[in-house]
């Protein structure tokens, strides 16, 4: 089995300029997308959400197939996820590997970053502390 790839900021965004068959996702939940941003030519697939706030596996390898194809190589495509902090992209690639996708990383420090000694995000790294393309719609 593969491992799970941990990119920055930085990288995760070289490698989806890099490859152009690389696929963003923000798993964040709609709250997160709508309120706080969102990186830029990312698609949304919640890895959990509200009501239930557990990740159904099933509804999201689904989704993520839908999204991507269901082509010969889907499986072997390169996605990159991003949630808030990492944790949750985290378990969603985790999840991926487990369903027989090949290639997947995650964007370590997430779109908001880790806390600060403040309990704060956004003031120490993250997609968007870091200069990262992203909007606010």
């Amino acid at each position: 089995m593969n491992p799970l790839i941990h990119y920055l900021p930085k990288k995760a965004l070289e490698r989806l300029q890099t490859n152009q068959d690389a696929v963003f996702i923000d798993v964040r939940c709609e709250a997160e997308n709508k309120f706080v941003g969102r990186p830029k030519d990312c698609i949304f697939v919640p890895w959990l959400d509200d009501p239930d706030w557990a990740p159904n596996e099933d509804e999201f390898i689904a989704a993520i197939k839908r999204f991507i194809g269901e082509k010969n190589n889907c499986l072997e495509r390169e996605i990159i996820l991003i949630c808030r902090s990492g944790y949750r992209s985290s378990d969603a690639g985790k999840c991926l590997i487990e369903h027989g996708f090949i290639n997947v990383a995650h964007v370590t420090s997430g779109f908001e970053g880790d806390l600060d000694e403040n309990y704060q995000r956004g003031n120490l790294n993250g997609w968007r502390h870091d200069g990262m393309p992203w909007l606010q719609c």
